[in-house]
């Protein structure tokens, strides 16, 4: 098996803000591996070239039904690098046997729930134009910062009928997140993602215990050990792959998440098709979906899972069902390296 790989580069339609700054790009990296005439395809923001470059040495004599084999090879490389190789062999395999890979799971068949879009913050106009333009979606998540008090939960929710989420990024301290959770009780907002910076264990649970909006934790949940850490402190945990490891430890998550009775939330980056695609062959098992990171993108260099105002159709193609459009884009570089 042969590893290689290279950084593109995809501009958004527009900026996106949110407690961590404002996006106008995407940088990630794609990894191709190789195993006989065929080839599966991984990616990752923040995958370090370096640590991928350590990887192929233990990949060179695996084949993708060796998978576990495999993926216990490799050395520490940081969960972003471990999640685009992991996402490769998954996608190598299931190319192997020609099923995607959410067959290969026993997931065909299930339902899917529909995936939140989200909003950055943006001025009340703005933000009121945007409501009024995405009501046919059945769930917006709104992004709040620091100098929210909530109350911009109220601004959505008087044009936009739908579900509401609010991801706090870790704005709040906990007194300033319970009085935000109070208001956003006021405006029927479903859940409230990361009200406290992480690390805060005790302030997470204490939001958990005394709010009226369900809690989820994001940044602070990125290993199955976090699960059960977090199992009584929140209602749920968001999981993303770049976070975790890839779909490996993605999937130990949402198993030991649901024995646990603790809610699962798939999410994403921005970010390509490519690593949508994995993730949304997941999405059988999860009870909210926040899979829009290729929504806002332009020229996306893939296509895979398909998104219509919410409803997620996943790629019936083998493996993760993500495809490299023919005509690349010319700021995506030459080729892999």
């Amino acid at each position: 098996m042969k590893l290689a790989h290279r950084e593109i580069v995809i501009a958004l339609r527009e900026p996106f803000v949110s407690n961590n700054g404002v996006t106008t790009q995407v940088r990630q990296r794609v990894v191709e591996l190789t195993w006989r005439d065929l080839r599966g395809l991984g990616t990752a923001r923040g995958a370090e070239p370096a640590g991928l470059d350590a990887c192929a040495p233990a990949l060179a004599g695996a084949s993708p039904y060796g998978l576990r084999a495999a993926l216990d090879a490799l050395p520490d490389v940081g969960a972003a690098t471990r999640s685009a190789v992991d996402m490769a062999l998954h996608d190598l395999l299931g190319k192997a046997v020609g099923r995607p890979l959410h067959q290969l799971l026993g997931l065909d068949g299930l339902p899917v729930p529909p995936t939140a879009l989200s909003i950055g913050a943006c001025p009340d106009d703005e933000l009121v134009r945007r409501g009024r333009a995405l009501a046919h979606w059945p769930v917006l998540k709104l992004k709040l910062t620091a100098q929210d008090d909530g109350s911009r939960a109220g601004v959505l929710r008087s044009v936009y009928p739908g579900r509401i989420r609010v991801d706090g990024n870790g704005s709040w301290d906990l007194a300033q997140a319970l009085r935000v959770a109070e208001e956003l009780h006021r405006h029927d907002v479903e859940l409230l993602e990361q009200p406290v910076a992480p690390g805060r264990p005790d302030d997470l649970r204490q939001v958990h215990e005394r709010s009226p909006v369900p809690v989820f934790a994001d940044e602070d949940c990125a290993t199955p050990e976090d699960v059960l850490r977090l199992r009584g402190h929140v209602s749920g945990v968001n999981i993303k792959l770049v976070t975790c490891g890839g779909l490996s430890e993605a999937h130990r998550m949402i198993l030991l998440a649901r024995a646990c009775g603790v809610r699962t939330m798939l999410g994403c980056k921005v970010e390509s098709a490519l690593g949508v695609s994995a993730m949304a062959q997941l999405a059988p098992l999860a009870d909210h979906l926040d899979l829009d990171g290729p929504v806002g993108l332009r020229d996306d260099p893939f296509t895979g899972v398909r998104i219509d105002e919410g409803t997620l159709s996943l790629p019936t193609g083998p493996g993760i069902g993500a495809i490299t459009l023919q005509q690349t884009p010319t700021h995506l570089g030459k080729g892999l390296t």
